[in-house]
């Protein structure tokens, strides 16, 4: 699956934007599987925001959380499925009430 890259730019004859970007696809690196599960973002010691796992794959997620909420560059994820698993995340971008992150290291997640 890919994922293309956002429009509202006017794109050229070699389909670039006028800001430099291009509209071709992006590889995933692992196929996404859509998901309704409830996790927790862990943000400090005395700090858990609720979140929804929207997509799950094996190198990462996507998440629904307020827009509010600001995201530290890694942290940790509390997923709430068939058992309670936690993975050290790492934010990769954020458009509005959703958020991408990769699992770090040995934390992959593994369905």
């Amino acid at each position: 699956m890919t994922d293309l890259r956002d429009s509202g730019a006017v794109e050229d004859a070699q389909g670039e934007k006028a800001d430099g970007r291009t509209t071709d696809p992006i590889p995933r690196a692992s196929r996404r599987r859509r998901v309704f599960q409830q996790g927790r973002l862990v943000l400090g010691p005395d700090r858990l925001v609720a979140c929804e796992v929207a997509d799950l794959s094996v190198a990462g997620a996507r998440l629904r959380v307020p827009a509010r909420i600001a995201l530290p560059e890694a942290f940790s994820l509390v997923i709430v499925g068939d058992d309670l698993r936690t993975v050290a995340v790492r934010l990769r971008w954020r458009r509005g009430d959703f958020a991408g992150v990769t699992f770090e290291g040995a934390g992959a997640y593994l369905a």
